[in-house]
């Protein structure tokens, strides 16, 4: 588990904060089979429909889940439904009740509820949308705590069916197997931090094929570690800075984390990576932490399968308050590296739950 330490969302704020870059116009524009995400808090958001005729929901991108989880019209105010839309079984026409009793865990908090079975259907446009028939789903009446007070109603879990914690395909294969999902994989991709007008809050997930849009063509693949999470194994890492370059040649296993604001890792890692740009870690009191505004970093992973990644200041130097600038690296109490947000921007990231992959290629729509 993380430390209890403390959390920030990457937005921006007015500060002495210089952008080494021009800032454009937001560009999210999505073809067949694309919907676009959009920021709040740390997370991005999509919308989706449950039931027949449709009641909208707004759901946090999980990569670390298998479930769609919505709130049922019995969780009351009370218990962190304030605001949050409620689904009714009574107005759909295809909900089957299976009524068992759930309790259950996340990165966004634990929930409680039951199990029913509807269709849903993502997508923003009347004349683009995928439809899920027969999902099972969590009926929440006990919310988490980290949907409380978020601008989100549940989460939509995209991770493999044998995480599943209901005991149904996960939304993502049920859609490949039973709906209008055309091929094994989706993709992610966010604006760099920062890069448009809109501070790099949007991004664009596509569904059941290559986003034409937004990424390059042929990604380079990675074959996972475990049948239940995104995890591959890091088979090398470096991080050059200001004042130092530093790397390990040694395995270790990295979960790719839709729903961690940050990279976060092991203390030993951590180290490294403020050593290189000359901080001691034993300095430092909060996390993320505080860093000059113009400090380089660049944070390469190598993989098993010989592809390799880079992450730099652009996007884990963000801007906070004032002329304060932090550096979006937490530890991690466990012996694994989790990669969140900042993996995600600048670039596309493909998943594959069916042939057990994970594929990365360039962003187009990026300076």
């Amino acid at each position: 588990m993380l430390k209890s330490i403390l959390f920030l969302a990457c937005v921006a704020s007015t500060s002495a904060f210089v952008l080494p870059f021009q800032v454009r116009p937001a560009v999210t524009n999505i073809t067949q089979g694309g919907q676009t995400l959009e920021q709040t808090g740390l997370y991005f958001v999509a919308n989706l429909t449950v039931g027949t005729p449709g009641q909208l929901f707004t759901v946090v991108i999980d990569t670390r889940t298998s479930d769609l989880i919505v709130p049922d019209v019995s969780c009351k105010t009370e218990l962190n439904c304030y605001n949050k839309r409620k689904f009714n079984q009574s107005l759909s026409s295809s909900y089957y009740a299976y009524g068992q009793q759930v309790n259950y865990k996340s990165n966004l908090g634990s929930f409680k509820g039951f199990i029913g079975k509807d269709t849903a259907v993502i997508g923003d446009r009347k004349t683009d949308l995928i439809t899920i028939p027969a999902l099972k789903f969590l009926q929440v009446t006990d919310l988490g705590l980290g949907i409380e007070g978020l601008a989100a109603d549940g989460v939509l879990g995209m991770a493999f069916t044998g995480a599943s914690q209901i005991g149904g395909n996960s939304p993502f294969v049920q859609g490949v197997r039973m709906g209008d999902i055309s091929n094994t994989f989706f993709s992610i991709w966010l604006e760099h931090f920062n890069q448009t007008d809109d501070l790099g809050t949007h991004g664009v997930i596509y569904y059941g094929g290559f986003d034409p849009v937004h990424c390059a063509p042929n990604p380079s693949y990675v074959s996972l570690s475990s049948a239940y999470t995104y995890q591959v194994t890091v088979s090398k890492f470096q991080v050059a800075g200001n004042a130092a370059t530093n790397s390990q040649n040694k395995y270790i296993q990295a979960t790719l984390d839709t729903t961690t604001g940050q990279l976060a890792m092991p203390s030993s890692y951590i180290s490294q990576v403020l050593d290189s740009i000359g901080i001691n870690m034993n300095t430092v009191t909060v996390y993320p932490p505080i860093v000059p505004c113009d400090t380089k970093v660049t944070i390469t992973l190598s993989f098993l399968s010989g592809t390799t990644i880079q992450i730099n200041e652009r996007d884990l130097v963000t801007n906070a308050f004032g002329s304060a600038c932090r550096l979006q690296v937490v530890p991690n109490s466990n012996s694994e590296i989790i990669l969140g947000i900042p993996l995600f921007r600048g670039r596309c990231t493909y998943f594959d739950p069916i042939m057990e992959r994970i594929g990365f290629t360039p962003a187009l729509l990026q300076d």
